[in-house]
């Protein structure tokens, strides 16, 4: 039977889902589709076994014909211990029946298989090889038989998996075949015999090596990581080769580009050979577009043989002239026994050198056989309804089955999706199932392989054919606006690469163009998420009314990159030309910047040649006097470390050459930096000291303060100084006679109205203000808390949080003193949605609600102007907030 039919794999190129409502579409379902399951609602998948490995018992599916607690005939007595017995002995004979018809299922299947692709695990296109059929149907049997041993004994979480020999596995083989008949020379047939069967074994051993290695590590999910369209491209390939060897079984002629072939194919009856099996091969794809129950293919090829003899017969065709013309195959050499293929290895008469030889070609049939797993394993999963299925676990299992069935001289097995899912739905849910399906694949295995003898050529010569036009479609054909143009031409490039230089130049030639095509199309990607300026985006620090104001003005001279992806050395130069254009005369002139801020938050990695390229950046900004802040990467991550072993970042930075954390406080420093000029500028006008607060930041040269005209971005902050600078107020004497607090009012609201007025609505507020002190790590309020008050920081620093959804509260505003809070709230009447923690010993004043509500009520006019002064602060710091949210996406 066709492995694309009954060994169907989940598709490379569409989601693992299945409708549970449809049927299996055998005929027209290609290897890489997975088919719809057949029941409408499948068995669920339990965690326990028939084997007492899990935590309790099976539930038994078969009864007793009698409860041995209930009366017999009517009677009221109980039964004896021997009746019990006796009932006992009787259940456990009548419970593995129930399993009968899904074993005969797979048996027939296996058939199918070791009559098609056991036959052809050698090439017969040799000399050497060609009565090689039956030592292959042998070892097909055995590595079947030896992969559901193994599945069926716990090993494997599915209860009815079923294993076979891995059929991609056979152009790899032949591949062996070539260069040790090539290496060794054709006047040695004894010694290419023994190598070969000795690079069979190694290679199922190197292959179940990998296996184990990989999930016993627990790292395969890395095959996930290899291009999926690769692997149609390798399936494609696989489908050219089952066409090629299809002719060469049913017509004994080695194919090659010459004239003779063509006429040795043209031959009439070793065309009818050919014709016929590719005939049938074409009425079973039109039937099964029509027929598409999973059981038609194996009825339809026990129909085929029945056909062949019934014509036969009426021809009056003998078995003898029909094995001499080639119509049935061979009848194996009498008292050839089952082990006969053991006698074959002779580890003294193998060219150990020329075993070497092949040891690349093992490690691509290697390489290919594990892409399976990743593939089969969750479709099965998502068929039989299991969601506990261990990937690493299935991978150890193939491990075990592989590495047992070369020691045993046989070769490459896996889990085959249809197969299982066809012994599952068939009532075969059991690994005593699989044990039964096990004992009888050993019993053909032991019986010989006298059957071949009676098998006509067209059954195996079809089934071939059917599996190498499915494969060849699924490539070349289901892709066609599936995927896009140079995934395709990645595709056709190794079928060919496959079909003219040969399977691992296919494969090698596909991981070369895997590797061009990821940097051709990941170098397009540009690595610069977003680009803007300090104005677009600013810290959520809550600044004075002035501290904004200058900052409205000057923060043009921020200018933010953020970067993403992985960079690398196709992706660095976008990066690079983007700072370039930044620090273009005309850019500059329009724009100059002061710092540029790269955000590495969203960088998942870095090469060296990328963290190399910074050096060029720093040595550019540098050069201008623009300060490089990184940002987003933590010191011991791997963007830190490459940025470290570059020389980027190094343990003692330059002045020009900042860290931090996180994007926000990367903003608040360059603000910071900023607001020092703006201080030392108003202390040399007004011959007062600045703040204190800012002298934490990389002081400006000395001569800078009186020398803002200098350059373009010295014109900005003094013009920005200039305007931002409080205009000087004469204090009524009614503002003069209120508390301490309104000097801490007229700082907070200065500038946002003028005149008279604001004195005198401060004048109001003012005496209803209360001093209150919280100590470290004390909260003012707390989400879902109604609002108590309007608060005015005095001294000390207050963090704003916000629950981040997954239960921790994220930092999003730092208060600073001479800045309001509260207000929101307080006139809208509504909960608080955040949480306000002291940072330290704070002092504030505390405007209560009370005293608003009464306020509101008996001074409306006045207190409807405080009000606005109040929501206009606000605003601007919603505004800013906002603005980083936004821009930080």
């Amino acid at each position: 039977m066709p492995r694309n039919v009954k060994h169907q794999e989940a598709s490379a190129l569409e989601p693992l889902v299945f409708e549970q409502s449809l049927p299996v579409d055998y005929g027209s379902s290609s290897r890489g589709a997975g088919p719809a399951p057949l029941i409408e609602e499948p068995e669920q998948e339990q965690e326990y076994d028939d084997w007492g490995t899990g935590p309790e018992p099976e539930p038994r599916q078969h009864q007793p014909p009698f409860a041995p607690d209930q009366p017999l005939f009517g009677s009221d007595r109980r039964y004896s211990s021997l009746q019990r017995y006796g009932y006992a002995a009787m259940d456990l004979v009548l419970w593995p029946l129930q399993y009968v018809p899904a074993v005969v299922l797979g048996l027939i299947l296996n058939l199918l298989d070791g009559l098609s692709y056991g036959l052809i695990a050698f090439p017969v296109s040799i000399p050497v090889f060609d009565k090689f059929g039956p030592v292959g149907f042998s070892m097909y049997m055995l590595s079947t038989a030896v992969s559901q041993l193994v599945y069926s004994s716990g090993a494997s979480a599915f209860r009815g998996a079923n294993g076979s020999m891995l059929i991609e596995a056979i152009p790899f083989l032949y591949a062996m075949c070539d260069t040790i008949v090539t290496s060794i020379g054709e006047g040695q047939p004894d010694r290419i015999i023994a190598t070969t069967m000795v690079a069979y074994a190694s290679s199922t051993i190197i292959t179940g090596t990998v296996f184990f290695m990989l999930g016993f590590m627990g790292i395969g999910s890395l095959v996930d990581f290899f291009p999926r369209h690769i692997l149609v491209g390798c399936i494609g390939g696989v489908g050219y080769f089952l066409l090629q060897t299809g002719l060469e079984v049913t017509s004994r002629v080695k194919l090659g580009p010459s004239w003779h072939v063509l006429r040795e194919l043209l031959v009439p009856n070793t065309f009818g050979l050919w014709a016929s099996s590719l005939a049938v091969a074409v009425l079973l794809r039109a039937l099964c577009a029509r027929f598409k129950h999973p059981l038609f293919v194996p009825i339809f090829f026990m129909f085929v043989p029945a056909a062949f003899y019934t014509v036969a017969a009426a021809l009056g065709l003998s078995m003898e002239s029909l094995r001499a013309a080639g119509w049935v195959f061979a009848l194996p050499d009498s008292g050839v026994p089952f082990y006969h293929f053991y006698t074959l290895f002779d580890f003294g008469n193998t060219d150990w050198r020329v075993v070497w030889r092949t040891f690349p070609t093992m490690l691509g049939l290697a390489f290919f056989s594990i892409l399976h797993v990743p593939i089969n394993v969750p479709a099965l999963a998502v068929s039989t309804n299991s969601d506990k299925v261990d990937t690493n676990r299935e991978l150890v299992a193939h491990g075990l089955s592989n590495l047992l069935s070369g020691c045993l001289g046989s070769f490459q097995n896996y889990l085959v999706y249809s197969n299982s899912l066809l012994f599952i739905r068939s009532g075969g849910n059991s690994n005593l199932a699989g044990m039964m399906l096990c004992a009888a694949t050993l019993g053909i295995f032991f019986s010989g392989p006298t059957i071949i003898g009676f098998i006509p050529t067209m059954v195996v010569g079809a089934l071939i054919f059917h599996l190498g036009l499915e494969l060849m479609r699924e490539a070349l054909v289901d892709t066609v606006g599936v995927v896009n143009r140079i995934e395709y031409a990645t595709i056709l490039s190794i079928v060919l690469a496959m079909a003219v230089l040969g399977f691992n130049e296919g494969i090698f030639l596909g991981i070369l163009l895997a590797c061009f095509f990821f940097i051709l199309l990941y170098s397009r990607r540009s690595a610069v998420r977003k680009t803007y300026t300090g104005s677009a985006v600013r810290s959520t620090v809550r600044r004075l009314y002035c501290q904004r104001r200058f900052l409205d003005d000057v923060c043009k001279q921020i200018q933010v990159m953020r970067l993403q992806g992985f960079m690398f050395f196709g992706t660095i130069n976008g990066v690079e030309a983007s700072i370039r254009r930044l620090l273009d005369q005309r850019q500059w002139q329009a724009n100059p910047i002061r710092f540029l801020v790269l955000d590495f938050a969203l960088v998942n990695g870095m090469d060296f040649s990328a963290a190399e390229a910074f050096i060029r950046v720093r040595r550019l900004l540098e050069a201008r006097e623009i300060y490089m802040v990184i940002c987003g990467a933590g010191r011991a991550s791997e963007v830190g470390r490459a940025l470290r072993s570059a020389g980027v970042w190094s343990n003692r930075e330059s002045e020009y050459v900042q860290t931090f954390p996180s994007l926000n406080e990367a903003l608040e420093w360059c603000e910071n930096v900023l607001l020092q000029f703006y201080y030392l500028h108003q202390a040399a006008i007004s011959g007062t000291q600045a703040p204190h607060v800012y002298s934490y930041v990389t002081a400006p040269h000395a001569d800078d303060v009186g020398t803002y005209s200098t350059s373009p971005r010295r014109a900005m902050v003094s013009e920005a100084t200039h305007s931002a600078m409080p205009a000087s107020r004469v204090q009524s004497p009614l503002v003069a006679r209120q508390l301490a607090v309104v000097p801490l009012l007229q700082q907070a609201f200065q500038d946002m109205d003028s005149g008279q007025s604001i004195d005198e609505i401060l004048a109001l507020v003012a005496p209803h203000f209360a001093r209150r002190h919280l100590g470290s790590g004390q909260q003012l309020w707390h989400a879902g808390a109604p609002p108590q008050g309007m608060y005015l920081v005095e001294a000390g620093t207050l963090r704003m949080y916000v629950d981040n959804g997954v239960g921790t509260a994220e930092a999003t505003e730092s208060i600073l003193p001479g800045t309001t809070l509260g207000e929101l709230a307080l006139v809208t009447g509504k909960q608080h949605h955040t949480t306000v923690v002291a940072d330290g010993d704070v002092s504030l004043w505390e405007l209560p609600k009370r005293a608003f509500d009464e306020l509101c009520a008996s001074e409306a006019v006045r207190m409807l102007a405080f009000v606005r002064l109040a929501l206009g602060y606000s605003a601007q710091g919603l505004n800013a907030v906002t603005a980083y949210a936004f821009c930080g996406q």
